[in-house]
């Protein structure tokens, strides 16, 4: 057995993956479980498999990299803080979702490098449930998320979101003014490795089509733009390359705005934030969330304004 690798021969027939599991690491947290399976760190027969799989005697378990995998249900006391830095920021919930202002720098979902994700921890916001994922924010983007109480749930609002039904708001602070009041930013986007780093460019040739209506809220000291955007589509970082794109990169963001992004008295931090959610709810009831601006934007805004 190579270092790192566990095997496990199943002796029982009829049984779900997860729990077959949970009887050999019975300390092994289900949202472990979940996204190592959904990383191919732990396979049945070599092959990908979901938590709710049956297993049956003769088939064989592998399990990858093993430290990481137990090494991910510890440091509980971590965990709860952040637990219940989530907990605080619930912006609504009912019998479908449960929204929450994510802070700045948490991480919706992540991978083997990375040591903890919200998505580790939704099995620990509200007792017996597990809560699933139907949308993210980038790591330093805030704001509103969404997640589904059931299976059934997460489908439907995952097909909202790819029909485009779902309304997006957010706000973002820019380093440039943009040179109408309002508009829309239409390139097709993909993504890259340039110099060993994954970036997100602008390709009139990929069908990726992106597309991002803007407005000007309020033009701010040091030729900053405070603007309110709504992306029809939802690329990877597709904010972020659209601004920088029109001479307007967002205030923080450094990997696509360069030095431009950066301004003396200003929280060297990404201000983009997600708004606002609108949306309508498996019983046909519509809802708009919306999150507070965060204080580092806040102060930014209070910094560049007019006297």
């Amino acid at each position: 057995m190579s270092e790192g690798i566990k095997t496990i021969l199943v002796k029982d027939d009829n049984v779900r993956l997860d729990r077959y599991i949970r009887r050999i690491f019975p300390d092994l947290k289900q949202s472990v479980i979940e996204k190592s399976l959904r990383k191919g760190l732990i396979k049945v027969d070599d092959c990908k498999a979901k938590s709710s799989n049956r297993v049956n005697s003769g088939q064989t378990i592998t399990l990858k990299h093993l430290n990481y995998i137990e090494n991910a249900s510890s440091d509980r006391k971590y965990n709860e803080k952040l637990v219940n830095l989530l907990r605080e920021n619930i912006l609504y919930e009912d019998e479908y979702i449960l929204a929450i202002n994510k802070p700045a720098g948490f991480i919706v979902q992540g991978g083997v490098k990375v040591k903890i994700s919200i998505s580790d921890l939704l099995d620990q916001i509200r007792e017996r449930e597990i809560f699933k994922i139907v949308h993210r924010l980038d790591r330093d983007t805030s704001g509103v998320i969404i997640f589904a109480r059931n299976a059934s749930v997460a489908k439907y609002l995952m097909e909202e979101f790819k029909g485009r039904r779902i309304k997006k708001t957010y706000l973002a602070l820019t380093s440039g003014i943009p040179s109408k009041d309002n508009g829309t930013i239409d390139y097709p986007l993909v993504k890259k490795y340039i110099s060993g780093q994954e970036r997100v460019v602008i390709d009139e040739d990929s069908p990726q089509n992106a597309t991002t209506h803007f407005s000007i809220v309020s033009g701010l000291k040091h030729n900053v733009a405070y603007l309110k955007l709504q992306p029809i589509t939802g690329r990877t970082h597709q904010l972020r390359v659209h601004l920088a794109h029109i001479n307007c990169p967002i205030l923080g963001d450094g990997k696509y705005g360069g030095k431009k992004a950066f301004i003396d008295g200003v929280a060297n931090q990404i201000h983009l934030h997600s708004y606002s959610l609108s949306l309508k709810l498996p019983n046909n009831k519509e809802v708009t969330i919306t999150a507070p601006v965060p204080k580092h934007i806040e102060k930014s805004i209070e910094a560049l304004s007019f006297d």
